[in-house]
């Protein structure tokens, strides 16, 4: 049996912390590994296989975001350029709550944007990419974006 057979059918049986195996279904379809029982960690598989002992990624996962708490505090945080999605997320959801705050609609809720799509391409240098980007991005009833 390759790798690829392997992969294919651990994602069948469900793994990577995801499948019925990790459900309670007696507990409102919770995840069975949780803070309450230190998200299954398995001590043996830490120490000789992974290093968390969590089995699973997705596991892995909602083990580090739930083990965080409800709070964190962001002051304490050393940002850097690495970081400017985060860093813009922020500041678009900080704005947002002030333009609700003061009775207005925040960006990104319009229905103007439900026409938009993703593209990406590859072209020759000196060509604007706007002029071969905008016809694909934007339906032909919508007008394309405005430069800043």
């Amino acid at each position: 049996m390759s790798r690829e057979d392997e992969l294919s059918e651990r994602e069948r049986q469900g793994g990577g912390g995801n499948g019925p195996q990790y459900v309670d279904y007696a507990n409102e379809f919770r995840a069975k590994g949780n803070p309450r029982n230190n998200w299954l960690i398995d001590r043996e598989m830490q120490r000789t296989a992974t290093f968390t002992g969590i089995d699973g990624i997705n596991a892995q996962d909602r083990a580090v975001q739930e083990s965080m708490g409800p709070i964190v505090d962001r002051s304490l945080e050393h940002l850097g350029p690495a970081d400017k999605a985060v860093i813009t997320a922020r500041r678009l959801l900080i704005e947002a709550v002030k333009t609700v705050e003061d009775g207005g609609v925040p960006k990104g809720v319009a229905d103007s944007y439900y026409n938009l799509r993703a593209i990406e391409k590859v072209f020759t240098r000196g060509i604007p990419w706007r002029d071969v980007l905008d016809p694909e991005m934007y339906l032909k009833t919508q007008a394309p974006a405005q430069t800043v």
